[in-house]
């Protein structure tokens, strides 16, 4: 698993796009004040499906439709005002942080790269449903969505609402192939709201997202990547970028990058009830920023199906010797990555 992990994770370094970190009163600050928002959120979290609320659904329609249009036609037109009167908080600073942790510009950047939106008017509405006390929407429609240069595939198309200061705005929009859900996809279209609070990617947020830290240029481009079938991994990196990986493999870009000398991850580990755990592995990766260059592994933790490690606090350094490797020309000995794991070997020793 180790070696299949790291050599997709590398190519993906590869073909990524290529920009500090705060002060230790800043990310304390930061700690603090999540713990805070968290706690808050929490009063507000339903604790099932079964608490989430079903409101008029033509009023939801319109208020959802109406929001996701400003959204698209902001993002065609590249008018920055309407799209951030569109777009709620921490989305901005998700979007503003991502591109200034690859050495864009924002909101230049955001603009000139981002692909057009689906049409809303060629999906057909099934629903909508409210979360956290009504501070929550997410809106679901059906229909064929053409991704890239293939095929258009029947899809459920979600879009993710949050109520800011008495107004909706949009978090993200989500797609799911339903060429494998043959049920799902013939109760989305008979309207049965039922099957939303069945399936989580139908779902409302269960508490409002936090809005990230700014984060500062990048000294060095990084990317975290995570297989993690079976599990929940909720990550920090450096105080800063904050990620969260259910049951999934995918890779993220960190913000605010990675340093020379120390840096610093915290996570933790949760098993999914219900679901099978195999191996899993956590990387950090410096993504190459001079052509012919590749990418090198600063961090990994890997697991098999038998490990019960929770995860932990870890601080590793990147070297002279660690950027240096990265040229193809280097002659020395690549230095090795950091090795959270096993967990269970280390504590043998």
């Amino acid at each position: 698993m180790r070696a299949i992990f790291f050599q997709s994770a590398a190519l993906a370094v590869l073909t990524a796009s290529v920009a500090g970190a705060a002060s230790p009163a800043s990310i304390e600050a930061e700690i603090r004040r999540r713990e805070a928002q968290k706690k808050a959120a929490q009063s507000l979290q339903p604790e099932n499906p079964a608490d989430v609320i079903v409101p008029h659904q033509e009023k939801a329609r319109e208020v959802a439709e109406i929001v996701y249009n400003t959204w698209r036609l902001s993002m065609i037109r590249g008018n920055e005002q309407a799209w951030r009167a569109s777009t709620c908080r921490s989305r901005q600073m998700k979007v503003r942080n991502l591109i200034i942790s690859q050495r864009g510009q924002f909101p230049r950047d955001f603009f000139k790269e981002t692909q057009e939106a689906p049409n809303i008017d060629n999906f057909v509405y099934v629903g909508s449903l409210l979360g956290c006390k009504g501070t929550t929407m997410a809106c679901t429609y059906v229909g064929k969505l053409q991704l890239g240069d293939g095929k258009p595939r029947e899809n459920a198309y979600v879009l993710e609402l949050v109520l800011e200061q008495g107004k909706w705005k949009l978090d993200q929009t989500r797609f799911f192939d339903l060429s494998q859900l043959p049920e799902v996809r013939k109760r989305l279209y008979s309207g049965d709201l039922t099957v939303l609070k069945e399936q989580d990617g139908f779902l409302p947020y269960a508490q409002i997202p936090a809005v990230p830290l700014a984060c500062q240029a990048p000294q060095l481009i990084g990317k975290v990547f995570v297989d993690c079938p079976g599990r929940n991994i909720e990550m920090t990196i450096n105080g800063v970028s904050v990620h969260e990986f259910d049951d999934e493999r995918r890779a993220d870009v960190i913000s605010g990058g990675l340093k020379r000398g120390q840096n610093t991850i915290t996570y933790k580990i949760t098993d999914r009830k219900g679901l099978k755990r195999p191996g899993m592995a956590i990387g950090l990766f410096v993504a190459p920023e001079t052509p012919g260059n590749s990418g090198i592994c600063v961090f990994d933790h890997i697991l098999d199906e038998q490990d019960t490690a929770t995860g932990g606090s870890f601080t590793f350094y990147i070297s002279n010797e660690h950027i240096a490797s990265m040229n193809p020309k280097f002659q020395g000995q690549q230095p090795a990555p950091y090795h959270a794991v096993p967990l269970k070997e280390k504590n043998k020793k």
